[in-house]
C-alpha cells in the first residue's frame, strides 16, 4: 500500500469540529491517515471501531509490523519503559483524567478501561479518543468518521508528547519503521477487516 494514499495533511483532521482539538491543543499532532475504507450512512463509528480493533491485535501477531510490536515490548520489559498503573481510579495527568475535569465527569461515566495497552478516553458519535503513556511518551490515538458525499471516510491522527530528549530522540528513531512498515500493515488489515465484514453482511 502506497503511504502517499494513505497519509494525508494535518488540516484535513483540524478541520473537523472534534472534541479533541480543545482536550490536546498542547499535544503534537504526529500523523494523519486516511484509513482505506468507505462507510455507509448505517454504519457507525462504533461498529467500524469493533473491526478495527480486531484486525490491529491481527496486526501486532504476525508479518513484520507484528515482529516491531513484539520487539518493542520486549525492549519496554528490558529497559522498564512500559510499567503499567492500575486503572481503577482517574489518574492525575491522564487524559482520561483531564476530559472529566473538562466535561465535569467521574470515572463511571468514561468507557471501560481494558486491559490494553491503549486506554479508552471517550467515544462519541463520530470520533473516538484513547492514550498510552509510558517512560519515553504521552500520546493519543484518534479515529474520526468524516462526510464524504453520501459516504464516510475514516482518519486517524496520533497525538505526541514526547518525555525530555530521550523521548524526543526515541520518535525520530521509530519514524521510519511507523510510516513505512506499521501503519501501512494497519491500514492493510483494517481494508481487508472491513471488507470481510461487508461481504459477510451482504451474503447473510
Amino acid at each position: 500500500m502506497n503511504i502517499n494514499q494513505i497519509k494525508i495533511h494535518k488540516r484535513f483532521h483540524l478541520d473537523q469540529p472534534w472534541r479533541v482539538h480543545t482536550l490536546l491543543s498542547d499535544f503534537d499532532i504526529e500523523d494523519v491517515w486516511r484509513v482505506p475504507v468507505k462507510l455507509r450512512e448505517e454504519h457507525s463509528l462504533d461498529l467500524f471501531l469493533k473491526e478495527f480493533l480486531k484486525s490491529n491485535e491481527q496486526t501486532t501477531q504476525k508479518g513484520l509490523a507484528g515482529f516491531l510490536f513484539r520487539l518493542r515490548l520486549f525492549l519496554g520489559k528490558v529497559f522498564k519503559w512500559d510499567e503499567k498503573n492500575q486503572v481503577d481510579h482517574l489518574l492525575p495527568g491522564s487524559i482520561r483524567e483531564r476530559y472529566a475535569r473538562a466535561d465535569n465527569l467521574i470515572f463511571e461515566d468514561l468507557p471501560e478501561p481494558g486491559d490494553g495497552d491503549f486506554i479508552p478516553v471517550y467515544q462519541l458519535e463520530n470520533e473516538y479518543l484513547s492514550e498510552i503513556e509510558n517512560k519515553t511518551v504521552h500520546a493519543a490515538l484518534h479515529i474520526g468518521r468524516v462526510k464524504s458525499n453520501s459516504d464516510y471516510d475514516i482518519q486517524m491522527a496520533v497525538y505526541v508528547k514526547p518525555k525530555g530528549l530521550f523521548g524526543k530522540v526515541y520518535m525520530k528513531l521509530i519514524q521510519p519503521f511507523r510510516h513505512w512498515i506499521v501503519y501501512p500493515a494497519l491500514m492493510r488489515s483494517a481494508k481487508r477487516s472491513w471488507e470481510r465484514y461487508c461481504e459477510k453482511i451482504v451474503t447473510a
